[in-house]
């Protein structure tokens, strides 16, 4: 279960599954104490925090869930356009909840509008949960929104079943466990962004965005889809850095492009000047003859 303040348990579920402990120390600890032994043949079995899989293609056509509506829903009929996807349970007593009223605070700021530009999915990964819990839930974060007012498939809430859930966290890369007491979950916060076709583009993760990465990261996701100039130079002039998880500036990319523009104003300059005509000169006598 996840806590409210910091821990080893939360830096556990908030780091990515990467590194491995030094193999000297790993030795050490585990000829010292049994107990550390038992936990780590445990954890080997039990993956906790995000595998990235930038670049896979969702099985959307092979997965249904139940909206909050009660309805059945293949996943496939929502990806009209770039998804926003948040796998969250919603009974959780940790970041679940401060990470969906992030997702609600900076899609509220962002100039890209849910619906228009992008759809927000978020599915539970508890299979006990109901539709009913998923609606409650949805109208608490519609109505925390100022800005945007969305419509009702423009921010959807999916519960299901454990074969389907297994599936679509499996294929993001999120683990989790459940936890010793039975009834809550160990596990991560992540928002990651899929294209209209499927196709994992990007993943932010924590339960901090600022509008600039988030704008990134759909605009990453569109995958061609059409957009505007100033679209196409953010783009060009920030780049995501799977390290840090955010958007930088691609200082190589503006430089490229300063150089690209400054050669190409000379070049007309050189053109225009070179094909100005020579005024014709005076005539010796400045008369007619």
């Amino acid at each position: 279960m996840m806590q409210s303040t910091y821990s080893p348990a939360l830096l556990l579920q908030s780091r990515p599954l990467r590194g491995r402990f030094p193999a000297t120390a790993l030795a050490v600890s585990l000829s010292m104490c049994p107990l550390a032994r038992v936990a780590f043949a445990q954890a080997q079995t039990a993956r906790v925090g995000i595998e990235e899989h930038l670049g896979r293609m969702l099985p959307l056509a092979d997965l249904t869930f139940t909206g909050e509506d009660g309805q059945k829903v293949v996943l496939k009929d929502l990806f009209d356009k770039p998804v926003v996807l948040t796998l969250v349970y919603l009974r959780c007593p940790g970041i679940c909840t401060p990470l969906l009223n992030e997702v609600a605070r900076v899609a509220d700021l962002c100039d890209l509008m849910p619906g228009k530009d992008y759809r927000l999915i978020s599915i539970s990964f508890d299979p006990a949960e109901t539709p009913e819990l998923a609606r409650r839930k949805k109208d608490n974060l519609l109505a925390t929104m100022k800005h945007h007012k969305l419509a009702p498939n423009d921010w959807r809430f999916l519960v299901g079943d454990q074969q389907s859930i297994r599936r679509i966290t499996d294929e993001v890369g999120f683990y989790y466990i459940r936890d010793k007491n039975g009834v809550d979950f160990v596990h991560a916060a992540v928002v990651t962004f899929v294209s209209p076709e499927g196709k994992i583009s990007r993943y932010l993760q924590g339960v901090q965005f600022n509008p600039p990465d988030w704008k990134m990261a759909i605009l990453d996701a569109t995958q061609g889809n059409a957009r505007s100039f100033m679209q196409t130079m953010q783009q060009l002039c920030f780049a995501y850095d799977p390290a840090k998880g955010s958007y930088v500036v691609a200082i190589n990319r503006i430089v490229l492009a300063v150089t690209v523009v400054v050669a190409a104003i000379f070049l007309v300059f050189l053109f225009r000047k070179g094909g100005k005509p020579t005024p014709p000169a005076d005539s010796p006598g400045g008369g007619v003859s």
